[in-house]
């Protein structure tokens, strides 16, 4: 009959650990597996504890794992842990030979909040929403994140999808109307981390009057006043920028405001006009200006200068009676000069041609006068012999 000894030592290298936590439901284990293949059988532990230690490093769960070597050589186990957000694992040996050295503890947290939310719109319609991934331990990996949509006007809940990337898009026609909430939380096994949120507005300041719309202005004339008619375009190229409000004032040299007056809008989805009249007394040099605004901030002012001198046509009115003087735009007076300097070249032409006719006949008739007197006189010659 042989005898065999078995000495055991401590290993000069400590064995690798392997911590997988696994979820069912809301209960969350964690599968070990130590590596024991490098080491001799006089090596192997004979004792294995597992420490789960909360945030305080406080122990709140402790369990050893049976150190039966399977045909892999590995030795594992499982253990429960509590339901807290974050919890690190102590793996510890020995054997007879004494205590191995340590190994590192390891750390388990839900996933932290994202960062850098961002959103942005395109072709006035799509709505882009981008983020930045928190941290990510390898063991725990990510699964998807949950993007919650709110419309922070009114703090109803829209919809929630689930994201399996750091972007997402979707559509909204009524860009004016909206102001969203985001709020993003990143899932893993463990379950849903730390949620971030982030507002953003998708309007635009106002577009101002079209500078070409110099002809937004009509003044008309009677005996005691003017009328400024105004006829304001408003064009859209999103309608983000829709205005909610039109303010209209005009202003005189010799009186500060004739008229001011702040129109709602409320938020026009197509292009309009709006229009007014305004009297405005005689002989003034005037502004208008214009300004749309909404909640992202106003448009440039648009302003164009006008006065209401009126031009006076002096021709009275054919049945003597008094009437409002006509008013004779530039055109009209220039059409005016170049008719009446054609007509007085036209009578200038004419009087030149009597004058020229008179010239002619006149000198006719005293041709004939001087032949008369000469026949005349050969005659009496004649009679004489």
């Amino acid at each position: 009959m042989y005898m065999f000894t078995v000495y055991l030592s401590v290993p000069l290298i400590t064995p690798p650990v392997l911590v997988i936590p696994v979820i069912d439901g809301q209960q969350i284990s964690l599968n070990i597996s130590i590596d024991v293949s490098t080491l001799c059988k006089g090596q192997y532990p004979n004792s294995i504890t597992v420490n789960i230690l909360n945030t305080d490093n406080a122990v709140i769960n402790s369990a050893s794992i049976s150190t039966q070597v399977n045909d892999q050589l590995m030795i594992t186990g499982v253990i429960t842990v509590p339901n807290i957000d974050t919890f690190f694992v102590n793996v510890s040996f020995s054997n007879l030979g004494g205590e191995l050295s340590p190994t590192p503890s390891f750390g388990f947290d839900y996933l932290g909040p994202v960062t850098n939310i961002d959103s942005s719109i395109d072709n006035c319609s799509t709505i882009d929403i981008t983020w930045t991934a928190p941290t990510v331990d390898d063991r725990v990996s990510m699964l998807y994140y949950n993007l919650s949509i709110y419309d922070d006007i009114t703090n109803q809940f829209l919809r929630s999808v689930s994201v399996y990337d750091t972007s997402y898009q979707f559509e909204d026609n009524d860009l004016f109307r909206h102001r969203y909430t985001y709020v993003i939380t990143g899932v893993n096994e463990l379950g849903e981390g730390i949620s971030n949120n982030d507002t953003f507005s998708y309007q635009r300041v106002p577009r101002s009057v079209e500078e070409a719309a110099s002809n937004i202005l009509e003044i008309t004339f009677n005996e005691t006043s003017a009328t400024a008619s105004f006829n304001i375009p408003i064009t859209l190229e999103c309608t983000g920028e829709a205005p909610e409000n039109a303010t209209v004032t005009i202003e005189c040299n010799e009186i500060d405001a004739v008229y001011y007056s702040t129109k709602l809008l409320e938020y026009a989805r197509q292009p309009m006009n709006i229009t007014g009249s305004v009297p405005v007394l005689l002989n003034q040099r005037c502004n208008i200006t214009v300004v749309f605004s909404n909640e992202a901030g106003s448009s440039e002012p648009f302003i164009l200068a006008f006065d209401t001198t009126p031009i006076i046509n002096p021709t009275p009115s054919p049945t003597g009676t008094t009437s409002p003087d006509p008013i004779l735009t530039i055109p009209e007076i220039i059409g005016i000069s170049v008719g009446g300097a054609v007509l007085l070249i036209l009578i200038i032409l004419i009087i030149v041609m009597v004058v020229v006719i008179c010239c002619k006949l006149r000198k006719s008739r005293d041709e004939d006068t001087d032949n008369g007197s000469d026949k005349e006189e050969k005659e009496q010659q004649e009679t004489k012999f």
